[in-house]
């Protein structure tokens, strides 16, 4: 996309400053070039500076400068950065008259930067001005809905391999050896390296189509874990404190068993005081959503929005075809809106 230098860094971050205050000034507000022969329109206010198809006010200088924060107002307190500011302002629409003279309102890019920012101001105006506020109570309701993302206990993750041998079986003692051959081959690697003694997995399980993936628990509390392989397990588990802290073989009904300790997750207790500001910045978000949602629904019903699935079909995808240049901007794109909660 062709891009445009038109103003010296120092002038062009006054514009900046001054177009990044919410009210700040704007071309649509200045009064358009004359037509050749035309009078000049009227301006309204003390002029400050003033050119051939419009001025830059006093009042106008005034009112943006009470948009600034104090910080922005003092670098503009000097004289000569005051004078520097309503000239930098004038330029502006200096360069603005001249493009309209040239016709550019109906540039391409012209025509792709203001339908975005039509886009953006009217979800502004629709979602963000008139956004009901979020009421302590409906916030403490929230928390209390998504109580356990806030408290949880203590979690660790493992890696497991279990050499399977039920109690009483002959082979038990045979297979005991086993593991703790296995066990020897643990500990000879690196206490970090986890992607190696999950390949041992295979050779513990005795099955050749098990996947070393398979020895990953998850996240799990002891009392989880305890049920899904039992006490022996869960009590050797409590014992490993550190990211790579091995067990030795642990014997159980089931047959023997290795841990490898991979990741922990530290006990949780966020207060409803301490995710307050957190749980409003996000209820806001997901209203704002469904409401964003709601109403792209109800402008395509209105607008009797389809889509012709047969002609859709024949749209072609080359992914191997080298990209083509753009004549243009990219359109303007919104998501599809979510499903219905």
């Amino acid at each position: 996309m062709r891009s445009f230098h038109l103003l010296s860094l120092s002038a062009l971050s006054f514009l900046l400053l001054a177009g990044c205050e919410k009210g700040g000034p704007s071309s649509d507000s200045k009064p358009a070039a004359p037509a050749s022969g035309a009078t000049a329109p009227a301006v309204k206010g003390t002029p400050v500076v003033t050119f051939e198809g419009g001025a830059i006010t006093l009042e106008q200088l005034q009112g943006y400068l009470a948009q600034m924060n104090p910080a922005a107002r003092a670098r503009v307190e000097p004289l000569d950065q005051r004078r520097e500011y309503a000239e930098g302002l004038a330029r502006f629409e200096l360069f603005v008259l001249e493009a309209r003279r040239r016709g550019l309102e109906n540039d391409p890019e012209v025509q792709e930067a203001m339908k975005r920012a039509l886009v953006q101001q009217l979800l502004f105006k629709e979602f963000d001005e008139k956004a009901p506020p979020i009421t302590p109570e409906e916030v403490a309701a929230y928390y209390e809905s998504h109580k356990s993302e806030f408290i949880q206990p203590a979690r660790a993750r493992y890696s497991h391999l279990m050499v399977p041998a039920p109690k009483g079986s002959p082979e038990r003692a045979a297979k005991k050896r086993v593991a703790q051959a296995v066990l020897e081959k643990a500990r000879k690697l690196q206490p970090l390296d986890f992607d190696g003694f999950d390949v041992l997995f295979t050779e513990a399980s005795g099955n050749p189509a098990a996947k070393p993936a398979d020895a990953d628990t998850g996240f799990a509390t002891l009392e989880v874990l305890k049920a899904i392989l039992g006490e022996e397990v869960a009590v050797a588990a409590g014992k490993l404190k550190q990211p790579g802290d091995l067990s030795a073989v642990i014997e159980s009904t089931q047959g023997f068993h290795l841990l490898k300790l991979t990741d922990v997750q530290p006990e949780k207790n966020q207060s409803l005081e301490a995710v307050s500001s957190t749980l409003r910045t996000r209820m806001a978000r997901e209203r704002r959503d469904a409401r964003v949602g709601k109403f792209t629904k109800e402008l395509q019903q209105r607008a009797r929005f389809q889509t012709d699935e047969a002609a859709l079909q024949k749209l072609k995808v080359d992914v191997e075809a080298p990209q083509a240049s753009s004549p243009g901007p990219r359109p303007g794109f919104l998501p599809a809106p979510p499903p219905t909660q």
